[in-house]
């Protein structure tokens, strides 16, 4: 089976005005995704939890805490701009993590996984949506950007 992830939209998109600290700005995230489908939720937090400890800064001001996930239909995604920057967290060189990417993925599909995962460094790689990203208004504006 194959997904439409290049135009993947996020299932919810959030803006913070101010610094907020990384492990409230993924529990939001998190519980939107699973809101948002069927899955074992334990089992994807325990798992998301582990990625978490391994390592999760992708440089570009991205923070990509992801997993796989057994039966999950299609991939779902979570995206925070936080202009500001998230605390509470430690990347490498004191870089500034301002955005927000939580990604579940089927387990049945790595192209899945790895296209979504592509599809986001390829934006932020781009000064000029990273730019509009960074100017957004309102959490609608964050959707906007998909």
């Amino acid at each position: 089976m194959e997904w439409q992830v290049d135009g993947m939209v996020p299932v919810y998109t959030k803006l913070y005005k101010s610094t907020v600290t990384f492990n409230e700005a993924l529990g939001y995230a998190y519980d939107a995704l699973v809101h948002a489908a069927s899955f074992d939720a334990m089992g994807a937090w325990k798992a998301l939890s582990e990625r978490v400890k391994q390592g999760i800064y992708m440089g570009e001001g991205l923070l990509l805490p992801h997993t796989r996930i057994s039966g999950l239909p299609q991939p779902l995604m979570a995206f925070a701009v936080c202009p500001a920057g998230f605390s509470g967290i430690e990347i490498r060189n004191n870089e500034k993590a301002q955005f927000l990417c939580v990604l579940l993925s089927p387990m049945e599909s790595a192209t899945a996984h790895t296209q979504v995962i592509a599809g986001m460094a390829k934006r932020l790689l781009d000064p000029e949506w990273k730019k509009k990203a960074l100017a957004v208004m309102c959490d609608e504006d964050v959707k906007l950007l998909f």
